[in-house]
C-alpha cells in the first residue's frame, strides 16, 4: 500500500546504521510530518489562546517562535565524541553541564546510541565508541585525552558549583584570563575535557592594560 506517509516508512530511522547518521533536522522535520498527519494541522488560534491563557506570549510572539524553529539549522561543524557508555554520558551532560538533547533526534540501536545535544547555538553529538564506529575512542580505551571541547556559557559560577555537585573532576579551576574570559575547565566521567568560559569583561587594547587571572599581568594559558 502506498500513501502520503510512505516516503516516512523508507526512512524510518531505526532502519539506519549507527555509523551513518542524518542530520538531526531531517528527523525533526520528519517528527513534525508525521504528528501534522495524525492529528492535522495546528490551528494558529488554538495555540494563541492557549499562550494568552497562561500570559506567556503575544500571538505575534507565538507565530515568531514557532517560525524560528522551523527554520532551526544544525551548525556547520560540530563534533562527535566517543564513550564506552553513551547512555550514561547523555546523562551525566545534561545533569552536570547544562546540556539540552534533541530528544525527537536521537536514534538507539542495539549496538549503540546516538545523540545530539544543544547549548546556546552549538551542538555536540555523542555515541558509542569502538572500531566499529569509525574507529572513535573513548580516553578509557586509549588512556589519554581525546579532545577538548570549548563552550561558552552564562554565569560561569553558577556552571561551576553545578557541575562540581554533579560529579565532574575539575582540572583547571575558575580563573580570570587577560583577554577578558572567566574560565574552567572539567572531566566527563570517561575523561573527555570541557573548557567552560563566559566574557566578563572587556579584553585589553594593549597587552598589560590590565591584569587578570588572579594577580597576573599579561599571557595566560589558552
Amino acid at each position: 500500500m502506498t500513501d502520503d506517509l510512505e516516503p516516512l516508512r523508507r526512512s524510518r530511522p531505526d532502519r539506519l546504521l549507527p555509523d551513518d547518521p542524518p542530520d538531526p533536522e531531517t528527523l525533526v522535520r520528519g517528527k513534525a510530518r508525521l504528528m501534522s498527519a495524525i492529528t492535522g494541522p495546528a490551528d494558529p488560534a488554538d495555540a494563541a489562546g492557549a499562550a494568552d491563557a497562561v500570559g506567556a506570549v503575544s500571538p505575534a510572539d507565538a507565530a515568531s517562535a514557532a517560525g524560528a524553529a522551523g527554520q532551526r539549522r544544525s551548525p556547520s561543524i560540530y563534533p562527535r565524541l566517543a564513550y564506552r557508555d553513551e547512555v550514561a554520558a547523555l546523562d551525566f551532560l545534561t545533569r552536570a553541564f547544562g546540556f539540552v538533547e534533541r530528544r525527537e533526534a536521537r536514534m538507539e540501536h542495539p549496538d549503540g546510541m546516538l545523540a545530539w545535544l544543544e547549548i546556546g547555538d552549538g551542538m555536540v553529538m555523542i555515541g558509542r565508541a569502538g572500531e566499529e564506529h569509525h574507529g572513535l575512542h573513548s580516553p578509557l580505551d586509549v588512556g589519554a585525552l581525546t579532545a577538548m571541547v570549548n563552550v561558552r556559557v552564562h554565569d560561569i559560577d553558577a556552571h561551576h558549583r553545578r557541575a562540581e555537585a554533579e560529579g565532574a573532576r575539575i582540572v583547571m579551576p575558575l580563573e580570570e584570563m587577560f583577554w577578558g574570559d572567566r574560565r574552567y575547565e572539567a572531566l566527563d566521567p570517561e575523561g573527555h575535557r570541557w573548557h567552560f568560559a563566559e566574557r566578563v569583561t572587556r579584553a585589553p587594547d594593549q597587552p598589560g592594560e590590565f591584569t587578570g587571572g588572579g594577580g597576573r599581568t599579561g599571557g595566560g594559558g589558552s
